[in-house]
């Protein structure tokens, strides 16, 4: 006798004789049955029909084709020799039903039969109950074809979609990607719902019953997006992102199915999530409308993104995950959101205006990198340049970058620092950048004469701006001769603070270039050095004598000006 009978001999199971042999000898995945033909009959219809045609053989091929492990089969196998008290769980429900039906255990054959009873533990036990529900779909898997014979995928789907309308937060918390300055605030009809304990997250189930349940619940107008799209990305995660390298056929299934359940409004899913959405789809080469899918998303919210989720883009993979691999992807993701934008008729630049500073935060990030070369920095820089033409009024982003670049870069020679350095606009530098970029050791020479001139003329136009603003005050005034007199005065004051600020800004900026110029040519003789610097005032057209300094404010590149500038410093 087989184990099989062995145990319900000890468990006092209503047996046939022992003087009857088993007359049919199967195997299960490997394990063995022998059984009774008539045993299995009474409870059987498909087995007795096979009977009565004396199709034996049938039989055992029928009864191999069977979708169930050795313990489902053995628990069917008991209920056919009597033992009613049947151990039912979430795990074998499924299979235990698609046996039933398979082999027509049904009351019409045999008065309370196995299909009956299994479908009203299904019903009492396991529908009403969200966790239930998830293990026994899940469990399914094996035998997923007669799962949907039996009409049971319809009905897990339809009391999970139930579910899930009532409280969505079965689906998972939304992921809170909202812009500056709006508060979250979540329907208050999901306050009155508390999840106290640990519920079975969808995710588990495999895509092929994944991805049809997903589109049921998109379909449905009573679970909010924002719910089904945290579902979505908690899958992607498991089964794309955090998945092993040699699954790389389902990797790829899952992202193209991940891109087509995904929303296409804007703001309801993390910049993050779509840049590593994007770089696996083109990693595991999926399809062109996966990708596509994706860039269209990312170009509706590059400017709600930071510069931290650019660097997915640019990173490679594997060893290279961390490293500045290349910047094409950051490129054409930019490239798509200017495009997208340039077609809307909205007059509001805002997001034009955070993509700007974006990019220059993100120079500077990427600028840090050891790993980031030189040909690479430059465009990366020139795409910043061209993002804030019009729209930032200063550079200084652009500055900081470089100086962080040359910082990281030490070893660069003078030629690649000044091929760094050749997208700096020094006429964009505020005043306090062209303080900062003034000192700059790391700096060539000829990029600090260049600001050094351009906060000159910064000041200069100060001036020239107050000063006119004084006169036009002065000429208010001049009705009453007391109120004349006085604003003559605040005139004369206000001239002379304005040529203490400028005569100040020039004198630390000639002292900062001579200390640069004499560590520069310090084997070299002392007359050489003036005489440097003489060619240095002269591009500056300020060639003075040093005990005239006033004089050296005396020129301006806008000669209209010349006359009234000095004659102010007179």
């Amino acid at each position: 006798m087989s184990d099989l009978d062995r145990k319900n001999n000890n468990e006092n199971l209503n047996l046939m004789s022992e003087s009857s042999a088993p007359d049919l000898h199967i195997n299960i995945k490997g394990v063995p049955f022998h059984l009774h033909k008539e045993m299995l009959a009474k409870r059987s219809s498909k087995v007795s029909l096979l009977l009565e045609r004396n199709e034996i053989d049938e039989l055992r091929l029928f009864l191999r084709e069977i979708e169930a492990d050795p313990e489902t089969f053995e628990l069917i196998v008991r209920f056919c020799y009597g033992y009613e008290k049947l151990k039912f769980s979430s795990d074998n429900i499924v299979s235990v039903l698609c046996i039933a039906y398979y082999l027509g255990m049904t009351d019409e054959h045999s008065s309370n039969n196995l299909l009956g009873k299994a479908s009203e533990f299904l019903e009492v036990r396991v529908l009403p109950c969200w966790n239930e529900t998830v293990i026994a779909l899940r469990s399914g898997t094996k035998s997923l074809d007669k799962l949907a014979d039996v009409g049971l995928v319809d009905l897990f789907f339809d009391t999970l979609i139930e579910k899930a309308s009532y409280d969505p937060r079965l689906l998972g918390e939304p992921i809170k990607n909202r812009e500056e300055g709006d508060d979250y605030r979540p329907n208050p009809r999901r306050k009155l719902f508390a999840i106290d304990w640990k519920s079975e997250d969808l995710i588990t189930i495999p895509l092929r019953l994944y991805e049809p349940l997903m589109i049921l619940a998109v379909k449905s107008s009573s679970i909010p997006a924002e719910y089904i799209v945290s579902s979505v990305c908690k899958y992607a995660k498991k089964w794309v992102f955090d998945s092993e390298e040699r699954f790389l056929g389902q990797k790829k299934e899952a992202i193209e199915a991940v891109e087509r359940l995904l929303p296409h409004k804007r703001g309801l899913i993390t910049c993050e999530f779509l840049f590593e959405s994007l770089k696996h789809s083109i990693w595991l080469e999926a399809s062109s409308e996966c990708r596509n899918g994706f860039e269209i998303r990312i170009s509706k919210q590059v400017d709600m993104a930071k510069p931290k989720d650019l660097k997915i883009l640019s990173r490679g993979y594997g060893e290279k995950a961390e490293s500045f691999e290349d910047i094409k992807l950051v490129k054409t993701v930019v490239t798509s959101f200017y495009s997208y934008y340039e077609n809307q008729d909205s007059e509001d630049v805002s997001h034009f205006v955070k993509v700007a500073k974006l990019l220059e935060e993100f120079l500077v990030l990427a600028a840090s990198e050891v790993s980031l070369k030189l040909e690479a920095f430059v465009e990366l820089a020139e795409m910043a340049v061209a993002s804030s033409q019009g729209i930032l009024t200063y550079s200084d982003g652009i500055y900081r970058g470089i100086d962080v670049f040359l910082e990281s870069h030490r070893y660069l020679t003078e030629s690649e620092k000044m091929e760094v350095c050749k997208v700096l606009e020094c006429s964009k530098l505020s005043q306090e950048g062209c303080e900062q970029a003034g000192k700059n050791q790391r700096l060539p020479l000829r990029i600090v004469v260049q600001v050094l001139f351009a906060s000159q003329l910064q000041i200069r136009d100060t001036v020239a701006k107050e000063i006119k603003g004084i006169e036009e005050k002065v000429d208010e005034e001049e009705g009453e001769e007391e109120e004349e007199e006085i604003g003559v005065w605040s005139d004369e004051d206000e001239m002379e603070k304005m040529s203490n600020k400028l005569l100040g800004l020039e004198i630390e900026n000639h002292e900062c270039v001579v200390h640069r110029l004499k560590k520069k040519t310090k084997k070299k003789k002392k007359k050489k050095t003036i005489s440097v610097w003489r060619q240095v005032k002269r591009k500056f057209g300020c060639l003075t004598s040093p005990s005239s300094v006033d004089a050296s404010c005396t020129c301006d590149v806008k000669k209209t000006k010349k006359k009234k500038i000095h004659h102010f410093y007179k």
